[in-house]
């Protein structure tokens, strides 16, 4: 060992910038411990251990900041374990796969460690550089043959699921029977539920059956929860009942989750019946027993049926049962009762609601102001609009579109741009377009259109793009004010915008022009809009020499 430490302090002695002191940095000790030692006393021979360390700092500092003397550390030989050394010392990702690179491949080629491999790729995972560490991976494997054990390819796995490689996560845990390795079904079940949220429902299905077919793993409670939540929202309520029965295969048991994927699967479905009855199942075996959630999600299907009187006995039967209800549930029945026009009972589930401390949310207010909208009682909305102030609960984007769309419909448009000027204040809302549409609707149908156009522009300056009914609305408007040449523009701007106008919008407007005697206007826009033309460019020229003049209808 000594006469490689001698070979390598030959290799930087006649450079000893910045290197030559990191090496006697790490032969010596710190500095401070140098100043401690007797002039006339040595440094202490180094062990096997401290050597490779030497040398991996060495190695190190060469492949980063001297890479043409990498090819003298030939002389000293060095090992797998100073080469997984060296790669610890460097201070990113980016370095430890340029030192990895550099002492592995030519001209050293150092044969890494499977210790050395997974090293560098936990690295590259942790930095977000999953592409490059598969790449690694890949070579791990495929080059030196190293196979990887559970832990780590269920590392792998869930860095390249978080990063949405959900792809490469499949390829991954497909071959874990040929690395001879069992992942566990936590690794599966987060790449299923990445997949399903991501609307991939078909292919968990196919990956799902396929493992369970090939013995990859043996699926838990939470796996067929998984598929089983998602076949449900694809609508697949029988796909669901038939996983449900494959449950008892691999000795899973249904549990209080898989039963509420179920009922709330059946109410989506119009199948609120059946979902009673396994609700009155439950409650009849008294093995698993529903909760608020199973409860709430009966209640939501009735209320969404218009069967008021069925979702208040289920509610009854859940307070009877000692299950109190949450924020959802009242929702549930405000916003039911609401819909159908019964706001005294709306009113009085709300009260119950406070009297029993249950807090409301914005979801509370914007139900009641939706249903007071619907019986033409603004005023009152507008009452519960001021009360959320008092419950420092702020409207959402919703609430704003139920409030406005009302006082438009009531031609109170002055109170609608005020609205909608408070909304512009709020960076938490995305503008939406339907929010703006019916404001730039009532002024139109006064005849503001300019005020219409202005707020149009002041929804693209936030960033709202407008859409085919807001383009509609505005053609329409600025053809009853005879502005003809305006009105071609924003059609034009339409189609430019990719937002393809309907067949109420082009015939209107067809009639529009065929009145104000220009058919071959018209018959530009019946081409432009089967896609004919596609510019503005392709205006004939006559209509280009006209667009400047406004014609009566």
């Amino acid at each position: 060992m000594p006469s490689r430490l001698h070979a390598l302090l030959c290799i930087y002695l006649p450079h000893p910038r910045p290197l030559a002191r990191l090496l006697h940095y790490s032969a010596a000790g710190p500095p401070s411990q140098q100043q401690q030692l007797p002039p006339s006393s040595s440094p202490p021979s180094p062990s096997h251990a401290s050597a490779e360390l030497w040398i991996a700092k060495a190695l190190a500092s060469a492949a980063l900041l001297r890479p043409r003397h990498l090819p003298g550390f030939r002389r000293i030989d060095p090992s797998p374990l100073a080469a997984a050394a060296a790669l610890r010392l460097a201070p990113c990702a980016s370095s430890a796969l340029a030192v990895f690179t550099a002492l592995h491949c030519s001209p050293l080629s150092i044969t890494p460690s499977a210790h050395s491999c997974q090293q560098i790729i936990v690295v590259l995972c942790r930095s977000g550089r999953q592409a490059d560490a598969l790449q690694l991976f890949d070579q791990m494997t495929t080059h030196y043959g190293y196979s990887p054990d559970a832990r780590f390819l269920s590392f792998l796995v869930s860095s390249c699921t978080c990063a949405n490689l959900l792809d490469a996560s499949a390829t991954l845990l497909s071959k874990a029977s040929e690395f001879g390795c069992r992942v566990e079904a936590y690794a599966y079940n987060k790449l299923m539920s990445s997949l399903i949220g991501r609307g991939r429902v078909h292919d968990v299905v196919a990956l799902f059956e396929r493992w369970i077919q090939d013995r990859v793993y043996s699926p838990d409670v939470w796996s067929f929860n998984v598929v089983i939540k998602g076949v449900c929202r694809v609508g697949q309520v029988q796909k669901a009942l038939e996983l449900v029965e494959r449950m008892n295969e691999f000795g899973c048991s249904p549990d209080t989750v898989t039963h509420n994927i179920l009922v709330d699967g059946l109410c989506r479905t119009n199948e609120v019946s059946r979902g009673h009855e396994v609700l009155r199942r439950l409650q009849r075996d008294g093995v698993c027993m529903p909760n608020v959630v199973t409860f709430t999600s009966v209640i939501s299907g009735y209320c969404k049926a218009g069967k008021l009187e069925d979702a208040m006995a289920v509610y009854n039967d859940m307070v009877a049962s000692g299950i109190m209800p949450n924020t959802v549930t009242y929702n549930v029945l405000i916003n039911g009762y609401g819909k159908v026009g019964d706001l005294g009972s709306a009113v009085e589930v709300y009260q119950q609601m406070t009297r029993l401390r249950c807090p409301p949310d914005v979801v509370t207010f914007s139900s009641l102001i939706d249903g007071y909208c619907r019986c033409g009682q603004l005023d009152d909305a507008l009452r519960i609009w001021s009360d959320m102030a008092q419950h420092r609960i702020q409207p959402n984007g919703y609430t704003f579109s139920i409030i406005i769309h009302s006082l438009c419909k009531q031609n109170r448009s002055d109170e609608a741009i005020g609205l909608l000027n408070e909304l512009n204040l709020r960076p938490d809302i995305a503008p939406q377009a339907f929010i703006y549409n019916p404001v730039i609707d009532v002024l139109c149908k006064c005849g503001k259109v300019d005020e219409a156009n202005l707020i149009r522009k002041g929804m693209e300056e936030k960033g709202c793009r407008p859409d085919k009914y807001t383009y509609t609305i505005l053609i329409i408007g600025y053809c009853m004010k005879s502005r003809i040449s305006e009105a071609i523009m924003f059609f034009h701007e339409m189609v430019e915008a990719g937002c393809s106008p309907d067949s109420i919008t082009v015939n209107c407007f067809i009639s529009c022009l065929l009145k104000a005697g220009m058919p071959n206007e018209a018959d530009h826009v019946m081409r432009l809009a089967s896609g004919g033309a596609s510019s503005i460019q392709e205006v004939p020229s006559p209509v280009r020499q006209r667009l400047d003049i406004s014609v009566a209808l």
